[in-house]
């Protein structure tokens, strides 16, 4: 008769060498992903390709919206350009010429407004804006830029309702008349 330590030791080894390759080998289990994780994973991917199909469109649309932008800006750019000429007869007095382009302005305001527009501008607009515009024009001293400004507003469509304060600095830039450069300031003696 074996000791009883030994008994046990010995059933412990068999128990280890049977037991362990099965469970080296994987013990029976599945090999590879279960359904439930290739669900999951074509899933995901499905949303990734969603993700980027929706990134792509957003990013198309915006490039489309670009160019849009770009296009306008040239149209805005060219019938700006085309507006701020010289008309054939020149006006005498710059005054008079620079109350002629408030006028303008005016009817400008009226021929492109809505209604709402017209209201507001009816209802103290024009009481500020108008001055503003006679002294920007006065201030420009040329009585060349004053007939350019009447000319671009007298000839202005909807589309530059928004564009009052561009007409008139083109003019300005074209047409102004050159201003001196300010003198030096005389420099401190030291001491």
């Amino acid at each position: 008769m074996l000791p009883t330590r030994p008994r046990f030791v010995l059933s412990s080894f068999i128990v280890c060498c049977v037991a362990l390759p099965l469970l080296a080998c994987g013990g029976g289990a599945p090999k590879g992903p279960t359904a439930e994780e290739k669900q999951a994973e074509t899933a995901k991917k499905e949303e990734a390709a969603k993700n980027e199909a929706a990134v792509a469109e957003r990013k198309a649309k915006r490039e489309a919206e670009e160019v849009l932008q770009a296009e306008a800006k040239k149209k805005l750019a060219a019938e700006l350009e085309r507006l701020t000429v010289l008309p054939e007869k020149l006006p005498k007095d710059p005054v008079a010429a620079c109350e002629a382009v408030g006028k303008a302005q005016d009817e400008f305001v009226r021929r492109t407004g809505d209604a709402k527009a017209i209201a507001a501008w009816d209802a103290g607009g024009k009481d500020n804006a108008l001055p503003m515009t006679i002294v920007q024009c006065t201030q420009a001293d040329s009585v060349k830029t004053a007939a350019c400004q009447k000319h671009a507003f007298d000839g202005a469509g909807p589309e530059l309702k928004d564009e009052t304060k561009q007409i008139m600095q083109m003019c300005i830039d074209k047409f102004a008349a050159a201003k001196k450069a300010p003198a030096a300031m005389p420099q401190r003696r030291p001491g």
